[in-house]
């Protein structure tokens, strides 16, 4: 029987007292002002999201930034927003007009929380400046600006969400993060990277050959891959902005699912060079194999713990494949799933008490987490369609996972607690395998 969970972690705005200083452009010191958001359990913070001020034909449009911002809010569980677009641009207009806002005004349409902002663009930069207010209040309590390179205007608006949503409720955003993954949209399986909004898709492997399983460096330095080419399988490090990759492990047989440790000094991996896959820790360059497993079954899919003292992995030791955790120095292995006849492809939460893993139920592999302490397991996903391949986002409240749906595979993100999937990718090819960066 699966389990439904009742969230009991901080999730939720509740009873919370934030001291926040209005960071405006000005070197003068900021008064403090005192933003104090008392929410139910679940409820969701109101933001008006006012039009943003921007010059005329601008090379970025003003409409893209804002659309690039309330995904990040959305996305991150916390926010809801005011949706009368004509209200909005009606009173962005009447502040304009009168150099002064009217935060009454403001709060008749429901916000509880309001955010301007202006778009500068020249010829070789790109600037946004984003400025919050406490409407209960009336009073500003954050503001920054942002710049960067015109062709990466998007990672100074992410900066921006993740500033304002960890401002407004003291948990870090993941709107700077990246996704790495796999592609076949040119005929083979490369290495690619993306937003983790599904923007500037990039391939940075051109192996020709079979590319799989990818995971981040902590330090998004590099990319730990696993190469095919025909029955020989190796390990390979890449750098996300591409170039030659570099060899890490070439041992008889199995050489796969290889995983960086959370201080990317060491890893995980599946190898076969003593006869049946087990579990060994190597150095981050591949070198000093040391065996963690010692069975007769298939050891495979070995993740850190956050704090790398832990390893989950699957193992079919129990007669089929099941998650187990030891030691990250070896010893003797606990199970943690018993529902279910096949459970793969664990992924530790940056939290520490969740792992997520794919289950096969009634013919269709889902999404579930199993709570490492008390082995409580909760579905996340239903419905048609493979959902594979689960990876944390570095808030441990979002996954993102394969879905295959009318034999095309693409990736979707999903928040464990409003349980919406948002697809992330769509055209021609799959995407597979995806791993977000920490």
């Amino acid at each position: 029987m699966f389990l439904r969970r009742v969230p009991a972690r901080t999730v939720f705005v509740s009873a919370l007292s934030l001291v926040l200083l209005a960071a405006f452009a000005s070197p003068a010191p900021a008064p403090e002002v005192r933003l104090s958001i008392s929410k139910a359990f679940g409820e969701k913070v109101m933001i008006a999201l006012a039009p943003f001020e921007a010059d005329e034909g601008g090379v970025v449009d003003a409409e893209e930034v804002l659309g690039v911002i309330a995904f990040d809010l959305k996305a991150s569980g916390y926010f809801s927003f005011v949706e009368n677009r004509q209200f909005l641009d009606e009173l962005e207009a009447d502040d304009r007009a009168s150099g002064r806002i009217d935060f009454q005004e403001w709060m008749t349409l429901g916000g509880e929380v309001l955010i301007k902002g202006a778009v500068t663009v020249t010829p070789n930069e790109f600037s946004v400046e984003g400025r919050v207010y406490d409407l209960g209040q009336g009073r500003p309590i954050f503001g920054r600006r942002y710049s960067g390179p015109v062709d990466d205007w998007r990672a100074a608006v992410h900066d921006l969400s993740d500033d304002i949503v960890r401002q407004l409720t003291g948990e870090a955003g993941f709107a700077g993060s990246k996704i790495a993954y796999v592609s076949n949209v040119t005929g083979t399986k490369e290495i690619y990277i993306m937003d983790y909004d599904g923007a500037n898709r990039r391939r940075i492997t051109r192996d020709s050959s079979i590319a799989m399983y990818p995971d981040w460096f902590p330090d998004e330095t590099g990319i730990v891959y696993t190469r095919y080419r025909g029955r020989r399988q190796e390990t390979y490090r890449v750098s996300p902005s591409g170039g030659e990759p570099v060899r890490l492990t070439s041992f008889p047989g199995l050489n796969a699912f290889a995983a960086v440790s959370p201080r990317g000094n060491e890893l995980l991996m599946s190898l076969s060079r003593d006869g049946n896959p087990e579990i060994y820790r190597l150095t981050a360059a591949g070198g000093d194999p040391r065996r963690l497993t010692y069975s007769r079954s298939t050891e495979s899919s070995p993740c850190w713990s956050p704090d790398g003292r832990r390893v989950a992995f699957v193992s079919d030791r129990s007669g089929s494949p099941q998650i187990y955790v030891m030691s990250a120095t070896g010893g003797n292995p606990e199970r943690i799933t018993y529902q279910g006849t096949y459970n793969t492809s664990p992924d530790w939460s940056p939290r520490g008490d969740l792992v997520a893993y794919i289950t096969r139920h009634e013919g269709i592999f889902q999404i579930c987490t199993v709570d490492v302490s008390t082995k409580e397991v909760v579905r996340l996903t239903t419905g048609s369609g493979h959902k594979e391949d689960p990876s944390w986002a570095p808030d441990g409240r979002h996954l993102v996972y394969t879905q295959k749906q009318g034999g095309k595979s693409d990736l979707y993100l999903l928040d464990i607690y409003d349980l919406e999937p948002v697809r992330l990718t769509s055209g021609t090819g799959d995407y597979l395998s995806p791993a977000w960066s920490q």
